[in-house]
């Protein structure tokens, strides 16, 4: 309570002294040996809570929040699982959600028909979506659930995310595994792949900012955490400059949403070196937005 009311009376300093790119708003995002402060509630689930040792993002086991969802009795359908938590936000400032999720049946190897969806709201506006689809033994689907947002109100509000499975639910059934959950203020487009990230898959590049604005896409086998300024660019290059090629240029629409589609690279050594992705936009002057690594599943 009391960093609550600390945080409350920074507001209106923060919002004349606006926070640096990138700030991050949610407390234990990578669930690191407790689930605190997020809290379970919704429907039905099995095992719901902290899971050690799942490679969430084919990157290496970690903490995450695993749940098998789904109903207790059928029919359905059935309502979802949540997991919340309350995060500080300025009226004014543009935000970018970001989530690492897997979706597999480890205590199974007979395929299903339906993984899972989830999805995301803050303060009761849904700002992600992702649907699994079905599994097939013995693949383990891996995605980010990406959105951006502009709050209407400063102050604490709700970020809460939904586990929905429209099945009934059970130990041996298709589990949701969340890691990295992150809510920061971005200057440039949010950027990300949406889709499943299989190897050879075809998926699609996401990009929101301002509306028709000149959109770039670019790709580095390395990231560059310090950053490279440019004079006169907002935000910074946080991608291996070395390695860095253009993916490609487009144009948002009058809503900000442009959209192009992706093959990832049907190459082995992808399921474990990651490439990482920033994209840029052009309007009255240019901004860098923030940056993403990820590797693929099979």
């Amino acid at each position: 309570m009391r960093s609550k009311l600390f945080a409350l009376a920074i507001l209106a300093a923060a919002a004349t002294c606006l926070p640096a790119q990138g700030t991050e708003w949610v407390t234990n995002g990578d669930f690191t040996g407790t689930l605190a402060p997020w809290v379970m509630g919704g429907a039905y689930s099995v095992n719901p809570g902290l899971e050690s040792g799942w490679d969430t993002t084919g990157m290496g086991a970690s903490d995450s929040f695993g749940v098998n969802a789904g109903g207790q009795v059928a029919p359905g359908p059935y309502p979802p699982n949540t997991l919340e938590q309350q995060i500080l936000v300025i009226q004014g400032l543009t935000y970018e959600f970001r989530c690492d999720a897997s979706g597999a049946r480890p205590n199974s190897t007979t395929n299903n028909a339906d993984i899972g969806t989830l999805w995301v709201e803050v303060d009761d506006v849904e700002v992600a979506r992702h649907a699994f689809g079905s599994f097939t033994s013995p693949q383990i689907k891996r995605a980010q659930l990406c959105g951006r947002f502009q709050p209407n109100t400063s102050g604490f509000v709700t970020l809460r995310i939904f586990f929905q499975r429209q099945f009934l639910g059970g130990a041996a059934n298709p589990r949701l595994n969340i890691d990295n959950v992150s809510v920061r203020d971005t200057v440039g487009p949010t950027y990300w792949l949406r889709g499943n990230r299989m190897l050879g898959a075809n998926i699609t590049q996401e990009v929101r900012g301002a509306p028709f604005a000149f959109c770039g896409l670019f790709l580095a086998a390395a990231a560059n955490p310090t950053g490279t300024q440019f004079p006169g660019v907002l935000g910074s290059c946080l991608l291996d400059l070395g390695s860095t090629v253009t993916l490609a240029f487009t144009v948002a629409d009058a809503n900000g949403v442009g959209s192009l589609p992706f093959s990832y690279p049907n190459d082995p050594r992808f399921l474990s070196t990651p490439l990482w992705f920033q994209g840029a936009e052009q309007t009255t002057q240019i901004a860098f937005g923030l940056q993403f690594g990820v590797v693929a599943s099979q």
